[in-house]
């Protein structure tokens, strides 16, 4: 091979590489890779909830705030924990279909697991399905009494991110309880199968790995 024809093929192959190494896409600013030190983000909620099926539930006024924890497994792939704590107050004229019953605050404790995915730097979607632990308070002008349940969670947040650190988000949950409260069969539904839709806003932290 000739010194002619060695320079003819530097000079096709040489911008061809530079072009390949161009052209490999950057990572998103705010879409995790492994090699991200950010693995962890904390959330907090406040949040409206509503009945959305024939249920005692829908005999009160529903408001509540949530704690959440994420952790990145898998660049897209969040598993974590929630706690969120409910204050129903019996809306006016609705004793007769509760009974003495007046406020319930619902402890909810459960686990799930996520999908991340930013749309761009800004916007991005966090959706989790999960199940937990849900026990209700129940207060009467001169008794309490609990109730304890398993509840089905799933929810969708849309996040916009101020920086690398800060967001806030939009939040929209339907959470599923079934009590163990004896009643008679013809109630059986209207006392311990509850659908509940939870309309949010919060804010979320993403902290980073200090050793990267």
């Amino acid at each position: 091979m000739n010194s002619t024809f060695k320079l003819f093929l530097f000079a096709i192959l040489f911008p061809l590489s530079l072009t390949a190494q161009d052209s490999i896409p950057e990572p998103h600013p705010n879409q995790y890779v492994a090699t991200d030190p950010e693995t962890v983000f904390f959330v907090g909620e406040f949040f409206r909830g509503y009945s959305v099926n024939n249920s005692s539930w829908e005999n009160y006024s529903q408001l509540g705030f949530g704690l959440d924890f994420n952790w990145f497994v898998l660049p897209f792939l969040t598993l974590g924990g929630q706690y969120n704590l409910t204050t129903s107050n019996l809306k006016e004229g609705r004793i007769s279909n509760t009974g003495p019953v007046n406020k319930i605050t619902t402890h909810y404790l459960g686990v799930h697991v996520g999908y991340y995915h930013a749309f761009n730097k800004e916007w991005n979607l966090h959706s989790t399905a999960g199940f937990g632990n849900v026990q209700n308070v129940n207060k009467a002008p001169d008794s309490h009494f609990t109730e304890d349940g398993n509840s089905l969670i799933l929810q969708s947040a849309l996040g916009y991110r101020y920086d690398r650190t800060a967001a806030i988000f939009l939040k929209a949950t339907v959470r599923r309880d079934v009590m163990d409260i004896e009643t008679p069969p013809a109630l059986d539904s209207y006392f311990n199968k509850h659908t509940l839709l939870m309309i949010g806003f919060g804010v979320r932290i993403h902290l980073q790995n200090p050793n990267g």
